[in-house]
């Protein structure tokens, strides 16, 4: 997949180093051309020193071959500007992101899109849900999701102080029969106990 990333800050050069070991085409777009050089000597990628907001630096991004264009830049503005360009160059598919809740809204949302914006990125909105997350899951080590979230694999250490400790599977549910799981496997130390083996959508077979 051919990407465009407009935007050499945190979260495009996150989303360049992740998206490059997925051995997709990735193309990061920025002004600034330092930044691009420390990317560069990293990254396995293609650095423009260009203005997204600028048709003649999109065009030399060759966004019109872009299967996804990405704006993360700092500015707002440029970011929505920039994405309604790359649309307009042909660009299939396009993010922006975005300090104002209120584009969220429904109303807004199609506005935008009928404009050539796809996907709106609204990181407090996304910090929230994730803050959120962890404290719904504290003493959590490790999360697999299936089929979508519609099943959940939890790693938990369970803590010497923990109410379950020296309790029986059995006991364990009694005490969390308003809690719909199942146990899976039992590690201590070095040894590992297979109580129940998970097959996902794909018909692979996690034991842990």
């Amino acid at each position: 997949m051919k990407i465009v990333i407009a935007g050499a800050g945190a979260v495009g050069t996150h989303l360049a180093k992740m998206l490059s070991h997925q051995d997709h085409d990735i193309i990061l777009l920025d002004q600034d051309e330092e930044k691009l050089k420390e990317v560069d000597s990293h990254l396995d990628l293609l650095t423009i020193v260009g203005s997204s907001s600028s048709l003649k630096d999109l065009k030399e991004a060759s966004v019109k071959k872009a299967d996804l264009f990405i704006a993360v830049t700092q500015s707002e503005t440029t970011n929505i500007t920039s994405t309604i360009l790359a649309k307009k160059l042909g660009a299939i598919k396009t993010i922006a992101r975005i300090d104002n809740q209120e584009y969220l809204t429904p109303e807004n949302k199609e506005y935008l899109q009928s404009l050539g914006i796809d996907e709106l990125i609204y990181p407090e909105k996304l910090a929230a849900k994730e803050v959120i997350s962890y404290l719904s899951r504290s003493g959590t080590r490790q999360m697999y999701e299936f089929s979508g979230g519609k099943l959940l694999l939890y790693g938990i250490k369970i803590s010497s102080k923990s109410i379950i400790m020296d309790k029986t599977m059995a006991e364990v549910a009694q005490m969390t029969s308003d809690v719909d799981f199942r146990a899976v496997a039992i590690k201590r130390e070095d040894a590992t106990i297979i109580l129940e083996v998970i097959i996902d959508s794909l018909g692979e077979i996690w034991f842990s």
